[in-house]
């Protein structure tokens, strides 16, 4: 049997298989709509790989914390992300911060409606899944 952190680690990096270029494609989105020079996905996928792998080693990390450790693990997650996801923004586009902030806010609010949306969708296939073995059994 598959112990559920790991289940949880599996189903996270499946996650961020599928979130790495989709948000880079809604990265790209937010640069055009603030009509930055490059506008490329190419750039944007970089940006958006760099942080999901560096998301991935610090979730890898925080799997092996202690309960005590989650909540102090978590908010320095949370706050490297931001600033690595900000600082990412404004020297691969050449911005300044007000600007690189204002691409990285729209970016974050379009990936957090992704985000929604596909697990969303997944949970409803887990959900189906669920229910399906259930009236097997009972069957």
């Amino acid at each position: 049997m598959v112990d559920t952190g790991i289940s949880s680690l599996i189903t996270s990096l499946i996650l961020l298989a599928i979130m790495i270029p989709l948000n880079g494609l809604l990265l790209m989105i937010s640069t055009k709509i603030f009509k930055l020079k490059d506008k490329s996905y190419k750039t944007a996928i970089m940006v958006t790989l760099i942080l999901g792998v560096v998301s991935a080693v610090l979730q890898i990390i925080g799997y092996f914390l202690p309960s005590v450790g989650q909540i102090i693990y978590w908010l320095s997650m949370a706050i490297v992300s931001i600033i690595l996801a900000l600082w990412l923004i404004k020297t691969k586009y050449k911005l300044d911060w007000s600007k690189a902030a204002l691409v990285w806010l729209v970016w974050f609010l379009l990936s957090l409606a992704a985000g929604f949306i596909i697990g969303m969708i997944f949970g409803i296939i887990m959900a189906i899944i669920f229910v399906g073995a259930i009236t097997s059994i009972a069957g």
